[in-house]
């Protein structure tokens, strides 16, 4: 059966396609500074659905002491393995302060101790508690009071359950070297089937991670990396793409999938053991730090335990805290815990490392900028270098929100500019065939590349594994690309699409880097190179 999803032209000054805390405090900021500007917000779910809403452990800011930023600037550092930028990572921690005193204006409510001070809490590869939090669901009380600060301003048009399908770029002209101007994205309309042209002097990517690419990940289901796949399809630059960070402590469970267990249990004092023989392994691995290591070190002797004994987890114990400090601390994993039958004051939890967040993506300086003009990435999608080869816990949401107020601030100039020639853009053309079964078979793909993708360019990595990845996810995007030009649209499709693009991304940045640094450990190169070198640059395809 033929059919058409022709949508319609909208006009905006602004995009932003992701609602998570950068794409959020992105909008915040913008329209303070400029208030009557048209702004349409495009998230794939509900508003506060993202990876953001996720985070448990909380935010990292340093008070505003010069030894204290200082401290913190040296630990992303050393997390960071020799590849920071270290501008990135100077302006984005000495913005850590003003970060915190914004989101608790829009809101955001942070733990206070007896004393009405700032409870800050330490992770992994911290050396000093600067980890402000809410309880141990700290992303979604910050969604919650961005997400209540947007809808109340007029100017921000939210369309909800909508999935961006490509970017739209000026005409190629036949220039060495030519980037496009983007003008804007194809969007599809999930619950009507139809494809829009939303056409805006700016865009900002701020769609999050793709930890969809591998089987286990603590990301929700919708972090399929939409917005490097558009970026790099559209001409844009990619970097870092090796660097996949992996939690070690996901929850190992049948029934209860991407549910992370907080680093901060660690901080407090948790102890990670052997199914086999109750023996804290840390101690073979990291023996001054122990469950402190940077989660790279700690993900990788998890996998080491597993892949040498016959469990398929190992366990994380924090049974001598008391029950008291338990709910207090950690009172959405302890009830979610106890509703699958574990008492985590009597019992030991059963952990697995998982994908996590990815320190590559679209090659960006601090305030958003790409080599595309008018189009920004901020937050996961964007790679500035802050994270370098390992992200230090907790980074994220700072980042997202520093990089959402620079951005604003530096977009201003493009909202300045004469609008572009939208002339030759065209609405979504593409009569396409509805085939059931064949759809079905095209989504099985999902199945098999997160499988590959685990056990190929997981936690380790060889030349031989990654060389046959490749061949593999090549033939795969060969087919579902074929299957795309000429089928509908929809939205498991674009993100499988996406998905299998960045998993290439991966790979092929994997193979490149012949070392083992941060995020990437390749088992035949095990060493860090003498010199630390940037990683391979990646030019998108126009």
């Amino acid at each position: 059966m033929k059919t058409t999803q022709q949508g319609i032209r909208q006009h905006y000054e602004v995009l932003i396609i992701g609602s998570g805390i950068a794409g959020l405090t992105y909008a915040l900021n913008l329209s303070e500074l400029a208030p009557n500007t048209k702004i349409a917000l495009v998230t794939k779910m509900e508003l506060s659905a993202s990876n953001s809403w996720y985070a448990q452990g909380g935010l990292a800011a340093a008070p505003d002491e010069s030894i204290a930023l200082s401290s913190h600037i040296q630990d992303t550092l050393a997390s960071g393995d020799g590849l920071c930028n270290s501008m990135a990572v100077n302006t984005i921690i000495n913005a850590g302060p003003e970060a915190i005193a914004a989101l608790i204006k829009y809101g955001v409510k942070f733990d206070q101790n007896a004393h009405n001070l700032p409870d800050l809490v330490k992770e992994g590869g911290h050396t000093e508690r600067r980890i402000y939090h809410y309880g141990d669901t700290t992303g979604a009380e910050i969604i919650r009071a961005l997400t209540h600060a947007v809808k109340q301003l007029p100017n921000i048009t939210i369309l909800e359950f909508h999935t961006a399908v490509n970017l739209i770029t000026s005409p190629q002209l036949a220039i060495p070297h030519f980037k496009p101007d983007v003008l804007g994205a194809y969007v599809l309309e999930n619950k009507t089937g139809l494809i829009h042209n939303l056409l805006s002097k700016v865009v900002i990517l701020a769609t999050g991670g793709a930890g969809k690419v591998y089987r286990y990940t603590s990301n929700p289901d919708t972090a399929t990396g939409d917005g490097i796949a558009m970026a790099y399809r559209a001409g844009a630059h990619v970097s870092n793409m090796e660097f996949y960070q992996f939690h070690p402590t996901l929850l190992y469970h049948p029934t209860q999938r991407n549910f992370l267990i907080s680093e901060a249990l660690r901080g407090e004092g948790a102890y990670l053991r052997s199914p086999r023989n109750n023996e804290r392994f840390m101690e073979h691995y990291a023996p001054e730090k122990m469950e402190l290591a940077t989660r790279d070190v700690v993900a990788r002797a998890i996998f080491n335990e597993i892949e040498n004994d016959e469990f398929n987890f190992v366990y994380l114990d924090i049974r001598h805290k008391s029950r008291e400090f338990l709910q207090q601390h950690f009172p959405n994993i302890y009830q979610t815990l106890m509703k699958l039958g574990i008492d985590m004051h009597t019992e030991m939890i059963p952990v697995v490392p998982g994908a996590h967040y990815l320190s590559g993506g679209v090659l960006a300086d601090v305030e958003g900028h790409t080599d595309l003009s008018r189009l920004y990435a901020i937050g996961e999608t964007a790679c500035t270098g802050f994270h370098g080869a390992n992200r230090l816990a907790s980074n994220s949401l700072l980042e997202g929100v520093v990089m959402g107020k620079l951005a604003a601030q530096a977009s201003l100039k493009d909202l300045e500019k004469p609008l572009p020639n939208y002339s030759a853009v065209k609405l979504w053309d593409s009569p396409s065939t509805v085939n059931t079964r064949r759809a079905s078979q095209i989504n099985a793909h999902w199945r098999g590349l997160r499988g590959e993708m685990t056990s190929y360019a997981g936690i380790v990595r060889t030349h031989a594994g990654l060389k046959d990845l490749l061949q593999l996810v090549r033939l795969r995007k060969a087919i579902v690309e074929e299957y795309y030009w000429q089928h509908v649209v929809t939205q498991d499709l674009i993100e499988l699409r996406n998905i299998i693009l960045v998993a290439e991304l991966i790979v092929e940045s994997a193979l490149n880097r012949k070392e083992s640094r941060g995020g990437h450990y390749r088992e035949d190169y095990p060493q860090h190179a003498v010199e630390p070198r940037e990683s391979m640059l990646l030019a998108g395809k126009s």
